[in-house]
This record gives C-alpha cells, sequence and structure tokens, in this order.
C-alpha cells in the first residue's frame, strides 16, 4: 500500500479527542490542529511491516526558526519509564535483580521508610515497574536550566522539589502512578551494577535496540545542546532556558528522536515474536506486556484482543509524547512534540493513525452534546487562575470559547461545533 497515501490520509484525519455522538465526526489537518492548540514542532514516525513506513517532522523546535528535523532530540517524558523497564528486566533475569524481593533488601544507598501498609507484605521491583506499590510522589516539575540539581537519594527523601517517597497503601492493592517509585528503580540499577544510570541504559538497551540518538539524561549533553528541542507552555511561550532538567532519568530523563523510539518499538515486537534475542528473551518481553491493569512491567497497556497494545504516554514541562505498538501485529507510532498543547494533539493524532493502520479504538466513546446558548458561551470569558495558579484567559468568539496562545494561536478548552 502507498506509505505516502496513508501518510496523507493520517495527517488530513485527524479527529477530536472528544467527539460527539451525531453525526459524522469531523476531520482536521495536522497543521491546522497545531495551530489551534499552539504546539511549535512535532516528529511522528509510523512503523508497520517490521519497518519505519514513514517520518513526518514540521514546525519549529526552537524560538530561532530551527525547523524540526531527523536529529531533532525531544524529551520522551515518561516514556522514559517504559525503555529504561527494559534495563531493569534484563539485570532480572541475569539474576542481579529479584522482582519479587523486598525492594529495602536489594538498596543499598537509601531505605524505603517502613509503614504499616508494608508491614506485611514489602515492595518489590515488581510492584515499583507496575505502579503497584501504593507509593506517593506521581510525577516531578523538573528544574529550571542551571539549577544545582539533588542527587537521587535527595530527590527521594524530599531533598529536592517533591516530597519524600512514602508508602500510602499496601503494596499491590491498587494501581497509582507513582514516579517516585520510579526513582527508586533508578537507584537500584546503580546501586546493583555501581554504574550511572545512563550508561548502563546506553549500553544494555539504547545501543542494542538501535537508539543511537538517545540517551539518559538530566540535560542534553553540551555538545548536543543545538540539537535540543526547545518547550512551550500551553500558551506557547518558550520555557525559560529551552527546558527543565530531570535528575529523575529513569521517570524523565529520556532524551530522543521519534525514529529512535520507532526502533524500540520495533525491537520490542521483533522480541515478543522470537524474531530477536536480548536485551530480554522473548519470556521477559510476554511478561513485560502482560496483566488486566493499566500498566505492565513498565509499559502502559491497552486494547483488547487482536488489538492489545503496548507504550506510553509522556509530560515533561513544555513537551509531550506518545508511544504505542500492537503486540501481535508490527504496526506503531512514535509522535513528539515541543509544547505542552500536545496533549490533545496528540489524542486526535492517535485517531488518524488507528483509523488508518487498524488500531482499534482509542480514546473516548463518543458522548451526547447538547447546544449552548452563545450567550452563555459569552459569559464565561474573562481571565481565571487555574490550576497551581497558572492564569487562563478565555476568549467567546466564532462560536468558540477558547484560550488564546501569546502566539495569537487558539488553545481549545470548551468549544462549539468543530
Amino acid at each position: 500500500m502507498n506509505s505516502k497515501a496513508r501518510r496523507d490520509r493520517v495527517l488530513t484525519g485527524l479527529r477530536a479527542a472528544v467527539e460527539s455522538s451525531k453525526g459524522q465526526p469531523a476531520r482536521f489537518s495536522l497543521t491546522d490542529r497545531m495551530e489551534r492548540y499552539g504546539v511549535p514542532g512535532a516528529a511522528i514516525t509510523v512503523i508497520n511491516d517490521d519497518m519505519i513506513e514513514w517520518t513526518h517532522l514540521v514546525g519549529t523546535a526552537r524560538p530561532d526558526g530551527t525547523r524540526v528535523g531527523n536529529e531533532t532530540l525531544f524529551q520522551a517524558a515518561s516514556i522514559s519509564k517504559a525503555v529504561a523497564a527494559v534495563g531493569i528486566l534484563a539485570l532480572a533475569e541475569a539474576g542481579d535483580i529479584d522482582l519479587d524481593l523486598d525492594v529495602n533488601e536489594q538498596l543499598r544507598s537509601w531505605r524505603l521508610p517502613a509503614s504499616e501498609h508494608t508491614r506485611g507484605q514489602p515492595v518489590t521491583p515488581r510492584h515499583l515497574l507496575s505502579h503497584t506499590g501504593g507509593l506517593t510522589v506521581p510525577g516531578f516539575p523538573g528544574y529550571a536550566h542551571g539549577t544545582v540539581l539533588p542527587n537521587v537519594v535527595d530527590v527521594l527523601s524530599g531533598g529536592g522539589n517533591t516530597p519524600a517517597v512514602e508508602s500510602f497503601a499496601l503494596p499491590g492493592s491498587t494501581s497509582q502512578y507513582s514516579g517516585g517509585g520510579s526513582t527508586m528503580l533508578q537507584l537500584l540499577v546503580e546501586d546493583v551494577t555501581g554504574r550511572r544510570f545512563g550508561e548502563f541504559m546506553l549500553d544494555v538497551v539504547l545501543t542494542p535496540l538501535g537508539m543511537l540518538d538517545s540517551a539518559y539524561e538530566s540535560e542534553p549533553h553540551p555538545d548536543r545542546h543545538v540539537r535540543a528541542a526547545h518547550g512551550h507552555d500551553v500558551n506557547g511561550t518558550p520555557v525559560a532556558g529551552g527546558w527543565h532538567a530531570y535528575p529523575e532519568l529513569q521517570a524523565a530523563g529520556l532524551w530522543t528522536t521519534s525514529r529512535d523510539l520507532a526502533h524500540w518499538l520495533i525491537g520490542m515486537q521483533r522480541i515478543l515474536r522470537g524474531e530477536k534475542s536480548g536485551p530480554i528473551s522473548r519470556q521477559t518481553a510476554e511478561m513485560m506486556v502482560a496483566g488486566l491493569g493499566p500498566f505492565g512491567l513498565g509499559p502502559e497497556l491497552g486494547g483488547l484482543g487482536r488489538h492489545r497494545r503496548f507504550g506510553h504516554s509522556g509530560s515533561n514541562e513544555g513537551f509531550r509524547s506518545q508511544v504505542d505498538a500492537l503486540i501481535d501485529d508490527s504496526t506503531g507510532a512514535a509522535i513528539l512534540t515541543n509544547g505542552a498543547g500536545g496533549t490533545t494533539l496528540i489524542a486526535e493524532l492517535r485517531k488518524a493513525l488507528a483509523d488508518e493502520y487498524g488500531w482499534g479504538p482509542i480514546g473516548p466513546p463518543p458522548i451526547d452534546t447538547v447546544e449552548v446558548d452563545e450567550e452563555i458561551l459569552s459569559s464565561l470569558a474573562g481571565r481565571y487562575v487555574g490550576p497551581y495558579g497558572l492564569p487562563m484567559h478565555l476568549v467567546h468568539e466564532g462560536g468558540d470559547l477558547f484560550m488564546p496562545t501569546r502566539y495569537g494561536r487558539r488553545h481549545a478548552l470548551a468549544v462549539g461545533p468543530s
């Protein structure tokens, strides 16, 4: 099948993240939706039939007008967790980590504080990989460029800009996303191997899977700065210094390209089919993507039956990202953006990819909608203080209620027909 035709259908076939159950869903172009959501740049790579089928690079990587290219580095954000999980499982296969042993018995430089919740059931690496450890600290805000960064022990102990990681529920009893738990795994790798986390992942995961432009680092090495995209907030305003730094490498520290992430997806699919050996075995890869909950051992899981898929979303300051791949078919995609508005953009783009490549349903089902009187929409326009004290300016124009960006773009919050 003509890959250019398929690409063009995807790039002009975006559907609203939340759709009405009435009538045929409207279709939009990628460039129009990037304008709407204030996303300066994006890199998209699609895999099909065990190979990269196409890559689309669009927009600007930096405020100076530098265009997004094949070598542009983005923060993968929480996709870092899924990629790094391969290294954790490689250590488990080698017998260096026991997935089902109390993690405190395997850590050497820090211990999870004892609690009533862990008295009868300790937290294990398996819990940490699947976000079932009952631990606090869902995510990390990162640190402004140039900040002196805390070390990993400081982060876990509450010496950074987030609280200490603690137990709040019986391990295994609940699914609660915990970047804090992921950071415990980062320390476990360093304690067990005696190596820097980034160096270990480069040797064991990134290089073997062909991710030659990728690295786990708080900030890009100075030699790579010129290739690094700059993040942008929901107003399209560049993040000060270009990006935030994340010493929480396992949780959020992978700098990469969409093509490198596509190589990771292809490598995992090949391992799952038994066509590739290393960094982990087929049996371990199957365990990695197994489970009834939202997470396997590292990846997010979704879909049913032949549409089962693995992947992960990502959200760092000024960056949004997503990878998806079917477990039983060789198709998938990696999407990287340098704008906080990328969350909605990616949701719409994934629907177009699912339509074209047969991924099955993506996103919430259509909802019953009602007409809202123009006077009511107009009455909601004004200036507000949103979550975390962030300002919001809502404008009513052309039947839409939206937040204009400082670039003059529109970032939709509530809309009329679209």
